[in-house]
């Protein structure tokens, strides 16, 4: 008697993860360029303008840029659930909306309270995009291609703070401010329709198995589990005591503007070089930077870009007290810093890629890192009296710190991180 055979089913092949494109995260990075240089640039320069004295526009800014510090309060509920699309999408019509309810907002100088009240507004808008966006760059970008994805991001992020600054107070000079709002809305918009094209992850983990308090409850736990877990392991207090580490902080990019009269620079050539000569060069040095970062160890990446970023502050600390000097400087500044950002990034996403607290591991080793850029910031500001030396203090006093900083990251290297990620491996 012949049996007869039995099929059996045909296994489906496992289906390939669809990663997204890398240069989509610096197109969904310019609406957090456009609400940090409306604030950073044009902001001030109107304020100014209509009478404000400088201590006034100083205490509005420090007050409307502080939700880029305390977002960690609310940004673990993004990682919730599988919404980071979701925040990402809100908050970007939100931004969109603020910034032109910003340039509508009529005699910002007579009410000052509520203009700072709207800045804010917008700031955590924005910032909330931004946390978004990079757990999605954590969780959807291909491994080997982390270094490559965060230096588009920093390129988008870069290039457009400095370039949507300029544009501002561009088409308010030649039209109005409204217009300018209006302008800038629409980029906001158009750019953040990008998030279309990208594929979020589903996690089971975010998934209600129960009770949808429970569930809430359950997630929670995981997510501050995970946290912890991350912050105090080995690797994670490698990592924070990277990003504590002055090592490519880019402390001089926010001191570069008030050392142009140092070097007796024209009014025109300091916003040409502040605005689009910064972006053009940080952008393309980002883009350096994230590729070179994934094709060697991370950090080791990111130790040598601050190391490019100190050559250049003592090749400028050491020329002659001349516009061209400043320009050239400036310029070979940024593009090293732009490099080491994106660096910076790709370590960051390398770490933090798994788990349940991905978005809030990410904002709290960016935090870290704005912490060194705080600091270092006001040593360089200080060296300025050392002996009457003046700006070539301050340039020299920036490529030392972060000498400092590269010789803890060999050091730890040495220690701890000679093998090459697991992700570079992959690529060979």
């Amino acid at each position: 008697m012949i049996e007869q055979e039995t099929a059996l089913p045909a296994t489906a092949p496992a289906e390939e993860p669809r990663w997204a494109w890398p240069p989509l995260f610096g197109l969904l990075e310019v609406q957090f360029g456009a609400a940090v240089g409306y604030l950073q640039t044009a902001v001030p320069y109107w304020l100014a303008k209509d009478g404000m004295p400088l201590a006034e526009i100083g205490v509005l800014s420090g007050t409307a840029f502080s939700p880029h510090a305390w977002k960690l309060l609310w940004v673990p509920l993004i990682d919730l659930g599988p919404w980071r699309r979701v925040w990402y999408g809100v908050s970007t019509l939100l931004t969109a909306l603020l910034l032109l309810a910003c340039a509508m907002f009529p005699e910002p100088a007579q009410h000052l309270g509520v203009f700072t009240l709207m800045l804010t507004a917008l700031q955590a808008a924005a910032t909330t995009a931004h946390a978004a966006l990079n757990g999605l760059m954590a969780t959807t970008s291909k491994p080997s291609d982390k270094g490559r994805t965060g230096g588009w991001q920093m390129a988008g992020n870069v290039g457009s703070t400095a370039m949507m600054g300029a544009l501002a107070i561009f088409l308010a000079t030649q039209f109005s401010r409204q217009v300018a709002g209006i302008v800038l809305a629409t980029l906001v918009l158009a750019s953040g329709a990008g998030i279309f094209w990208i594929t979020e992850r589903h996690d089971p983990a975010t998934t209600p198995t129960g009770p949808l308090f429970k569930a809430a409850v359950d997630r929670v736990k995981s997510i501050v589990m995970d946290l912890v877990r991350t912050a105090f392991s080995r690797d994670g207090l490698i990592m924070l005591v990277l990003c504590l580490a002055p090592v490519s902080c880019g402390a001089l990019t926010n001191l570069f503007s008030a050392m142009a009269g140092a070097y007796q620079v024209p009014e025109h050539t300091v916003e040409m070089v502040n605005g689009p000569g910064m972006a053009v060069t940080g952008a393309v040095g980002s883009l350096l930077g994230g590729w070179m970062s994934d094709r060697m160890n991370r950090k080791l990446a990111y130790a040598l870009m601050g190391g490019a970023t100190a050559m250049a502050a003592f090749a400028m600390a050491a020329g002659p007290m001349t516009t061209d000097t400043y320009i050239w400087g400036s310029l070979a500044y940024s593009f090293a810093n732009g490099a080491g950002f994106a660096a910076f990034a790709g370590m960051v996403l390398e770490m933090v890629s798994d788990g349940a607290a991905v978005t809030t591991k990410y904002s709290l080793f960016v935090a870290a890192s704005n912490f060194a850029i705080s600091y270092t910031t006001a040593l360089d500001g200080h060296a300025s009296e050392f002996r009457g030396i003046g700006t070539r203090a301050t340039i020299a006093a920036d490529g030392l710190i972060t000498l400092v900083g590269i010789s803890i990251v060999a050091l730890i290297f040495v220690l701890f991180l000679r093998k090459k990620p697991a992700a570079t491996a992959a690529t060979a």
